[in-house]
C-alpha cells in the first residue's frame, strides 16, 4: 500500500494530478515575472472564503497542461481568447471551465479537479472541503489567475504549482488515522468464547445445563415474537410433549426446535431422535446447538434440512448485537438456570462469573447473606 501523509513531494503524484511525465523535473525559471505575480494574486486577491482552492488551482495547471500539449504550444498569451470556454451544450448550460478546440473535443476542469481533491484529501490525508460541483463552477473568480497560468513557461508552471503544493497542501493540518482500534468484546459473546460448559465444576449442575440455558438465552434474545419452552435438562424431550430442548411457538404452532448436545458431534446419529421427532414439524425452524461438528457430519445434518450452529457460530452471530439484545440474552440463561433448572448454584456460578469478568448484564447484583447461602445448598441437595 502507499504511504499516506506526511510531507511528500508534489513528484509523487504527477500522474494521480493528471499532469505530463517529466512535469516535476523541469528545471528552476530564474527572475520570473509571471510565477512572482501568480504567488502575489494568491495572497493578496484569492477569495478568502473559499477553501477548495489548493484543488482548484492544481487542476488548472492540469488543465494548462493539456490544453498546451493538444494545441502544440508551451505557454499562450491570452487562452480565453485562444480557446473560448464552452457556454452550453445541446442539452443544457455548461457552469464549469471547459476550453474549446479547434481540432477536437473541449479540455474539461472538472476530472482534474476531482483528481487533485482525491490527492489532498485521501494520499495527502489534508483538511480539505469536498465540494467539486460548488468549486468548479466558481472559476470565474480566478480568471486572472488562470490567464496568468498560460503566459508561464513550462518551468514556471512546475515552479508555481511546487507552491500550491507546499503552501495549500502540505502546510495544512494532517489527519492521524488511528493506527489499532480494538474492539470491545460485549458480554453475551464474551460468554459464549470464554465461559466454561462442559466442565463447570459447579456441584448440582448437571453436565449440559450451562449450554441449553445459553441456547435458551439466544433464541430469546434473537426471536423475541416465539414464546419459548423448554425443560430441565436430563428430561426427555418426549416427557414434556417437546421436540427439542427449545421449542418456540407462535400460538400453537411450533416455529423453532432447537436440540442442544453440549459434546463435538462426529455423525449424525448422535442426533437421530431429534432427526425423527422433527420429522413431524416439517415448517419448524429445526436447529442443533453444539460444540463443535465435523464437515461431514455438518454435511449429512443439512440434508435433512436442520441447521447446526457451534458455540464458534453463536458467538459470531452475537457479535453483532446491540448491548441491550446482549444483556436480554444474558438474562435468559439466567432466568433459565434459577426458574427452569431451578439450580440456585448453577445461577450464582453464572453471576459470580459474569461479576468476575467485570460484564454488565444488567441484573441487580444483591449481596448474598449466610441465611442465603444456606438455602441455596439445601435446594441443590435436595436437587441431587
Amino acid at each position: 500500500m502507499a504511504k499516506r501523509g506526511g510531507q511528500q513531494p508534489l513528484a509523487n503524484f504527477v500522474a494521480e494530478l493528471g499532469l505530463p511525465d517529466g512535469f516535476d523535473k523541469r528545471l528552476d525559471a530564474a527572475g520570473s515575472s509571471n510565477l512572482d505575480a501568480a504567488i502575489e494574486w494568491l495572497t493578496t486577491k484569492r477569495p478568502r472564503r473559499q477553501n477548495y482552492w489548493p484543488a482548484l488551482v492544481l487542476a488548472f495547471i492540469s488543465q494548462a497542461e493539456a490544453l498546451l500539449a493538444a494545441e502544440g504550444a508551451d505557454h499562450l498569451p491570452d487562452v480565453f481568447d485562444a480557446n473560448p470556454p464552452e457556454e452550453s451544450t445541446p442539452d443544457k448550460p455548461v457552469n464549469t471551465l471547459n476550453f474549446t478546440r479547434a481540432g477536437g473535443p473541449p479540455i474539461t476542469l472538472r476530472p482534474l479537479y476531482n483528481a487533485a481533491q482525491q490527492v489532498i484529501r485521501v494520499n495527502m490525508l489534508r483538511e480539505h472541503p469536498s465540494m467539486p460541483g460548488h468549486a468548479t463552477q466558481a472559476w470565474p473568480n480566478y480568471r486572472d489567475l488562470i490567464k496568468l497560468i498560460y503566459t508561464m513557461t513550462p518551468s514556471e508552471r512546475r515552479m508555481f504549482a511546487e507552491y500550491v503544493w507546499k503552501t495549500g497542501v502540505l502546510d495544512r493540518q494532517e489527519l492521524v488515522l488511528a493506527t489499532k482500534r480494538e474492539r470491545v468484546v460485549r458480554p453475551f459473546e464474551f460468554v459464549l468464547i470464554n465461559m466454561p460448559t462442559t466442565n463447570t465444576g459447579v456441584r448440582g449442575l448437571p453436565g449440559g445445563a450451562m449450554l441449553q440455558g445459553i441456547t435458551y438465552g439466544y433464541f430469546r434474545a434473537d426471536s423475541p415474537n416465539l414464546i419459548l419452552e423448554t425443560h430441565k435438562v436430563n428430561v426427555a424431550s418426549s416427557r414434556t410433549g417437546q421436540i427439542g430442548d427449545v421449542d418456540g411457538y407462535r400460538g400453537g404452532e411450533v416455529e423453532l426446535a432447537a436440540e442442544v448436545k453440549d459434546l463435538d458431534i462426529n455423525d449424525a446419529a448422535t442426533v437421530a431422535d431429534f432427526i425423527e421427532d422433527i420429522a413431524g414439524a416439517p415448517n419448524a425452524t429445526a436447529v442443533i446447538v453444539c460444540q463443535s461438528i465435523t464437515e461431514e457430519a455438518r454435511a449429512e445434518i443439512a440434508a435433512r434440512n436442520i441447521t447446526v450452529l457451534t458455540v464458534g457460530d453463536l458467538a459470531r452471530t452475537v457479535s453483532v448485537w446491540d448491548l441491550p439484545k446482549q444483556q436480554e440474552g444474558l438474562r435468559g440463561v439466567d432466568y433459565f438456570l434459577g426458574r427452569i433448572q431451578r439450580s440456585t448454584s448453577g445461577q450464582k456460578f453464572f453471576r459470580e462469573w459474569l461479576h468476575k469478568h467485570g460484564l454488565d448484564a444488567g441484573f441487580v447484583w444483591i449481596e448474598e447473606t449466610a441465611e442465603d447461602a444456606e438455602t441455596a445448598a439445601t435446594t441443590d441437595e435436595a436437587e441431587d
